[in-house]
């Protein structure tokens, strides 16, 4: 999405944009007075095909207007290019976050972001809304919860890290083939359940690499894991995003898998 020639007093608002070399471009040439806000932003460009980030690549938001001419409000995000101060990305949330433990976070996250064009490393950060299983009450919350019975768990098999860094973007269609290239370099995959709950499975891929992107339901027992896992994501040749997630997640041993034909969803 552009803003190019003498652009002005334009709004771009809640849109998802992902995929493309820049998430949102403002040329130099435009008058200000463009609002840019309540979008989600993220995945520009494609980490698949990108060795750098930067001006000369592309990033979330690449701003090459005055700065203050034009306005960020509450967009998502993870990298700009431009001399906004404070930048307006990283921008992070995760459903289930209370205010201040998301402004941490995004405090947290800025302490790693992304140097243009140096970067090797990104860090973010994620507290879990773990919730607890029926047997486990009165458990203390140290190590590991006990298996539960069998559950069935009804849900979409994501690329994890992906999903914790846009839901909207990486449970779309259009996800597909991202998410073919995560898996293809070992990130790990979950049962995303619709109100947001990760499954992640005991046997790492092997029994979800063939139904990814598909809804299934699976059934088996869940242990609750109490310590910080952390998932790698290659970003092109060079770089690496680290996605770490702090507050516990949930773990199945499958005993039985099926997939959800589409007519049955």
């Amino acid at each position: 999405m552009g803003l190019v020639g003498t652009s002005k007093d334009n709004l771009i608002e809640k849109n998802k944009i992902g995929g493309n070399l820049n998430g949102v471009l403002i040329a130099s040439s435009t008058q200000g007075g463009n609002v840019i806000r309540r979008n989600l932003i993220a995945g520009n460009p494609p980490v698949q095909v990108s060795n750098e980030f930067g001006a000369s690549v592309g990033a979330d938001i690449q701003d090459h207007s005055t700065p203050g001419a034009n306005t960020f409000e509450d967009n998502r995000c993870l990298t700009y290019m431009g001399s906004v101060e404070p930048a307006p990305c990283p921008s992070i949330s995760k459903p289930g976050n209370d205010e201040d433990r998301q402004e941490r976070d995004i405090v947290a996250f800025g302490r790693n972001r992304l140097a243009f064009p140096r970067a090797r490393l990104i860090d973010a950060v994620f507290h879990g809304d773990v919730r607890p299983l029926s047997n486990a009450a009165g458990r203390p919350r140290l190590g590991n919860t006990a298996a539960s019975d069998s559950v069935t768990v009804t849900g979409k098999v994501v690329d994890a890290a992906c999903f914790m860094l846009h839901v909207a973007a990486a449970t779309a269609a259009s996800h597909k083939d991202c998410g073919a290239a995560c898996l293809a370099r070992g990130v790990p995959l979950a049962i995303a359940t619709d109100d947001g709950v990760l499954y992640f499975p005991s046997d790492g891929n092997q029994r979800l690499k063939s139904v990814l992107n598909a809804r299934v339901r699976a059934s088996g027992t869940v242990v609750e894991k109490h310590d910080p896992m952390e998932l790698k994501m290659p970003v092109g040749d060079k770089n690496q995003m680290v996605v770490r997630l702090e507050g516990g997640y949930k773990q199945i041993t499958i005993d039985s898998l099926a997939r959800i034909p589409a007519e049955k969803r």
